[in-house]
């Protein structure tokens, strides 16, 4: 009897030992056609040595099917996992769940649970504004990224010193700099095929408000410092850009095909290829160009505008929501929080894109870092096995210094040039959540709004419609009767009722 109470003894006391390992439900989103593989993601078992906790994975790479999944898991009768990870959780989504309690809010378990994302957010008040739902609750943390992708203009510097020319400061000066780029025969293959200044479409031209003092939205509205909100296309400064868009694109400056084409027509693979690009947007040169090619381009500070001011658009902001949630299955939401929390952390992050330092990659003494050249690291880094960080939106806070500081010289050189244009950008409007009831109130007049400012900057542009005083205010007649002053007098709501 004795003897089969010890072992009875032992059997219980080595039991606590054994669920310290916990194990979860995950289900989630890594990617458009990702071909990694959660199960055995190096990533996952780092996490599991830093904090005890294990999951089992639902994994999707096709976002139809993802979200087909999503809809099946919160329908009535659905089963619920107790994570959702990459979970591309949209506004209407995050609402609705928190609403319905399927979704728990983290708001006040971040504080205790999460203290390096909580002191992130207390340093940054803006952050926490833009994850915090129109219901007052916190559905799911995000992705932070304060290198976050811009469409910024790239210019050839190699052209730039093969004609002698310093660097566009303002709009006359890029209008003297694009001639030249015409004229010069700047790519020395004796022939005029160079295009000064490529752009697709009249989404991209809008980048050019910058250089009359302006950062507007997608909706074309921005919030002055006063907090009044304004319709761009209605204000003076908006007709000057057609006809200065207009004036470049007669003269040849502009892609004559920037109506037509599309990244995937413009694209060069060949390194040996004849450069014929002056200047152009994109997040990064790679859109259109072969990493070796890539050299020759840097970012164009913002232009200065007739105001002196030198801003530009902050096209997504450091935020992207709706990363990381924890549903009602949950039974230990907090072990939860601590898991995720070592991602907002320098170390953590790191470990999450390159793994753990000395195994596949390592410190120069210049304070650089590189990957090993051993067969090892090349199977295991191709194979997606050691970052999870590369596809699909993750809750992180982006280790920025150390992505800068990479070794290798090309791409060190765009990741560098990307960070240029972070001093000076703007966001048009504070983060916000809009719920279906708002939507339902906006889309509307966007559809008709949007839809005519861009077929009409197009059609002033290529010269379908001359630019007058009489055509200007026919445009401008028109934008009203579509809802232009419906259109502010809603996003001044929103402005107003985000004021503390």
């Amino acid at each position: 009897m004795l003897k089969r109470f010890l072992c009875l003894l032992t059997v219980l006391m080595l039991f606590p030992a054994v669920c310290l390992a916990q194990e979860f439900t995950m289900a989630g989103f890594d990617g458009q056609d990702s071909t990694r593989d959660w199960t055995t993601n190096e990533f996952f078992a780092r996490m599991t040595e830093r904090t005890g906790l294990t999951f089992s994975f639902l994994q999707f790479n096709d976002l139809a099917k993802w979200q087909t999944a999503k809809d099946a898991m919160f329908a009535p009768g659905g089963q619920l996992p107790d994570v959702l990870f990459k979970a591309a959780l949209t506004s209407d989504e995050l609402i609705r769940y928190t609403d319905g309690g399927q979704l728990i809010d983290l708001l006040p378990l971040l504080e205790e649970n999460c203290p390096n994302l909580w002191a992130l957010l207390q340093q940054n008040p803006d952050w926490l504004s833009a994850i915090t739902l129109p219901n007052g609750k916190v559905g799911a943390l995000p992705m932070i990224q304060t290198v976050s992708t811009q469409n910024p203009i790239w210019i050839n510097k190699s052209w730039l010193d093969t004609l002698k020319l310093d660097m566009p400061t303002d709009p006359e000066s890029l209008e003297k700099v694009l001639t030249a780029f015409r004229d010069r025969d700047p790519n020395q293959n004796g022939n005029q095929d160079e295009t000064p200044f490529l752009f697709i479409g009249p989404w991209e031209l809008k980048f050019f408000s910058h250089a009359y003092g302006v950062v507007a939205n997608d909706y074309n509205v921005y919030l002055d410092e006063g907090g009044t909100v304004h319709y761009w296309p209605m204000e003076e400064s908006f007709a000057q850009f057609l006809a200065d868009m207009r004036d470049l694109y007669s003269k040849g400056l502009l892609d004559p095909n920037g109506f037509s084409t599309a990244d995937s027509l413009r694209l060069i693979n060949d390194e040996d290829a004849t450069v014929t690009y002056g200047a152009f947007f994109a997040p990064t040169p790679l859109y259109l160009l072969p990493l070796a090619l890539c050299d020759d381009y840097v970012v164009l500070e913002p232009l200065t505008a007739p105001d002196g001011s030198r801003i530009y658009r902050n096209l997504f902001g450091e935020i992207a929501r709706g990363t990381f949630a924890i549903t009602s299955a949950c039974q230990d939401p907090a072990a939860v929080l601590r898991w995720v929390d070592v991602l907002y952390t320098e170390e953590g992050a790191i470990e999450a894109m390159v793994g753990k330092e000395g195994q596949y990659w390592s410190y120069a003494a210049d304070g650089t870092w590189n990957w090993h050249s051993d067969s090892e690291t090349t199977s295991h880094v191709a194979g997606g096995n050691v970052s999870i960080t590369d596809t699909g939106e993750m809750p992180l806070y982006f280790p920025k210094t150390f992505n800068n500081s990479f070794g290798d010289k090309e791409v060190n050189h765009i990741t560098t040039q990307c960070d240029v244009i972070t001093p000076y950008l703007r966001q048009p409007f504070p983060s916000y959540t809009l719920t279906a009831e708002q939507r339902a109130v906006v889309q509307p007049l966007q559809q008709a709004l949007g839809t005519y400012v861009d077929v009409s900057i197009a059609k002033f542009v290529l010269g379908e419609t001359p630019i007058s005083d009489e055509t200007i205010a026919a445009f401008r007649a028109e934008l009203e009767r579509l809802g232009a002053a419906e259109m502010v007098s809603f996003w001044q709501s929103v402005a107003d009722s985000r004021k503390p």
